[in-house]
C-alpha cells in the first residue's frame, strides 16, 4: 500500500491528492452508466424483438438489484468495517464483476435472451454492490472538512468520463467501447488497491449493522424524531425528481417544441454533462468555504431561476447556454448533500445508513417517470416540462430551510476520521 502525504493532515491543508483518487469512484459511474444507457436498450431489444411490455421488464432488472443489493452491500460493508476488513474489499469485488460484465455484455446476444439476462445480473449486481460501500469509505476517509470537495472530485470525474465515453461508444463502437471501460474499470480498482489508505476501524460491535438500523432510520425521518433528517431526504428525493424529469423527456419535449431532428436535441444533453463538469469542483469548494446548506440553497435558487427562463426561450442555442447553467447550478446540492446527511452518522452505520440515502434518491428517479407521464396527459403535451421541474426545484429549495442551521455541516474543530 502507498502511503499519502497529508492524509492525516491539518484544518489548513486540504487532501487534494486523496479527494483526486476518491473521485475514481466517480470515473467508474461516468464510464459504466452511459455506455449502459445508450447500448443496453438496443441489445435487448434486438434480442427479443419489439416486445415493447418485455423489454420493459428487462430492462427492471437493474431497479430490482438497486433494491436488494444497495442495503445488502451497505450492511454488509458496516459488518466488515467493524471487524477490522474495511469496506474497500467489497468494493473491489463489485468492481472486478462490473469489468466482467463489461467485457462480457457485447457477446451476450450469441446467446439469446438467456445469455442478456444473465450479462445484466453480472454488471448490474457489480454496479449496485458497490454503492453504499464506496460513498460510506469516502466518508471513512475524508475528514470532515473536506467532504464536499471529494464528492465535487466523484461528481466531476463522472460527468467527464460519460462525455469521453459517449464520444468513445460513437467513434469505435460498442464492443470496442465496452472493452475499454471494462479495463478502464479494472485500472480504477488497480489504482484503489494500491493507493488508498486503510481506514482505523470504528469501535463498534458488527451486530450493531443490520437492516434494523434501516428501518430505525427510515421511521426517524418520517417521525422528523432527527433534526433536519426528514428535510434532507425530501430535498434529495425532488433533486433526484427534477433530474430524472430531464434524462426522461428532455429528447421528446425538445422535438416537439421546436420541431428538430432527436440527433439535434443530443446537444441538450451534452450541454447538461459539460455544465456538471464546469461546476463540481467549484460547488465542493463554495460547500467547504460557505457550508453545506447555503451552498444547496444557492444551487437550488440559481437552477429555478434558469429552469423559468428555460421556458420562455424560443431558440435551441440559448436552451443549451441555459440547460449548462442549470446543471452547473445542480452541481451544487448533488455535491453537497450527502456529506450533510452523513456528518452526524456514526462509523458504524455509515454503510447502511448511506443505503437509505442512495434508495430515497432511487426513489426519486422511479416516481419521477410514471409522475410527469401522467402531468403531460394532463397538459396534451410536454411543453410544460421546464415549468414542472422549476416548481420541483423550488420545493426542494423551500425544504432545505427547513434543515436547522449548522445541521450537518463540517466539524469546526480539527478534523478526524
Amino acid at each position: 500500500m502507498v502511503e499519502l502525504a497529508g492524509i492525516e493532515v491539518q484544518r489548513a491543508r486540504t487532501p487534494v491528492l486523496l479527494c483526486a483518487l476518491i473521485g475514481l469512484g466517480g470515473l467508474f459511474a461516468g464510464v459504466t452508466g452511459p455506455l449502459l444507457s445508450t447500448f443496453v436498450p438496443l441489445i435487448v431489444r434486438d434480442a427479443i424483438g419489439e416486445h415493447r411490455t418485455v423489454i420493459g421488464g428487462v430492462m427492471a432488472i437493474d431497479n430490482v438489484l438497486l433494491l436488494l443489493l444497495v442495503p445488502w452491500a451497505g450492511a454488509a460493508s458496516d459488518r466488515a468495517s467493524a471487524r477490522g476488513r474495511g469496506r474497500l474489499p467489497i468494493v473491489l469485488g463489485a468492481f472486478v464483476l462490473a469489468a466482467a460484465g463489461m467485457a462480457l455484455f457485447p457477446a451476450a446476444p450469441a446467446f439469446g435472451l438467456t445469455g442478456v439476462i444473465a450479462a445484466m445480473v453480472v454488471l448490474y449486481t457489480g454496479i449496485n454492490v458497490q454503492r453504499s460501500p464506496f460513498h460510506a469509505m469516502m466518508a471513512d476517509l475524508v475528514p470532515s472538512r473536506y467532504r464536499s470537495l471529494a464528492n465535487a472530485s466523484v461528481m466531476f470525474q463522472m460527468c467527464a468520463g460519460a462525455i469521453v465515453f459517449l464520444m468513445l461508444g460513437k467513434i469505435l463502437g460498442m464492443r470496442p467501447a465496452f472493452l475499454v471501460a471494462a479495463a478502464t474499470v479494472l485500472a480504477i480498482a488497480a489504482v484503489f488497491t494500491l493507493a488508498l489508505p486503510r481506514p482505523v476501524a470504528p469501535e463498534s460491535q458488527a451486530a450493531e449493522a443490520t437492516y434494523g438500523s434501516l428501518v430505525e432510520a427510515v421511521s426517524s425521518a418520517i417521525r422528523g424524531t432527527v433534526p433536519g433528517l426528514r428535510a434532507i431526504f425530501i430535498a434529495t428525493f425532488l433533486q433526484q425528481l427534477t433530474f430524472q424529469t430531464f434524462t426522461t423527456w428532455f429528447a421528446l419535449h425538445g422535438t416537439e417544441r421546436f420541431g428538430v431532428r432527436p440527433e439535434d436535441v443530443t446537444t441538450g444533453f451534452i450541454a447538461w454533462a459539460m455544465g456538471g463538469v464546469v461546476g463540481a469542483l467549484p460547488a465542493g469548494v463554495i460547500g467547504v468555504r460557505l457550508g453545506r446548506r447555503n451552498a444547496m440553497l444557492l444551487g437550488f435558487a440559481v437552477m429555478a431561476a434558469s429552469l423559468l427562463a428555460l421556458d420562455w426561450v424560443t431558440q435551441l442555442p440559448q436552451v443549451t447556454v441555459l440547460l449548462a447553467l442549470a446543471s452547473a447550478a445542480w452541481t451544487l446540492p448533488m455535491v453537497n448533500a450527502y456529506p450533510l446527511f452523513v456528518e452526524p452518522v456514526p462509523a458504524s452505520s455509515r454503510g447502511v445508513l448511506t443505503a437509505l440515502f442512495l434508495l430515497c434518491m432511487a426513489l426519486g428517479g422511479a416516481i419521477g417517470d410514471p409522475l410527469n407521464g401522467a402531468l403531460f396527459d394532463l397538459a396534451g403535451g410536454y411543453r410544460p416540462m421546464f415549468r414542472m421541474m422549476a416548481v420541483y426545484t423550488t420545493l426542494a429549495c423551500l425544504t432545505v430551510l427547513f434543515i436547522p442551521r449548522g445541521t450537518g455541516e463540517a466539524q469546526a474543530a480539527t478534523d478526524s476520521l
